[in-house]
């Protein structure tokens, strides 16, 4: 599943527990798949992150080579 997916299930799961309809068991194991998920999600959101400031630095590296050119 990628950020997408994933964001767009823990939503899904966040609406099922603000329903009134689930039993004390179904919302402690939603929101124990949901806090799973969540904690998955930062990690990607980190990765993605990292990968962002990677290519910025290297971008950037690149402009003053061409500037120093």
């Amino acid at each position: 599943m990628n950020y997408r997916e994933k964001s767009e299930k823990l939503e899904k799961m966040v609406e099922q527990m603000e329903n009134d309809d689930l039993t004390l068991e179904e919302m402690v194991s939603l929101y124990e798949k949901s806090t799973a998920l969540y904690k998955d999600l930062e990690k990607d959101l980190t990765a993605l992150e990292q990968k962002v400031r990677i290519l910025t630095e290297e971008m950037e590296r690149k402009e003053e080579e061409d500037e120093s050119i």
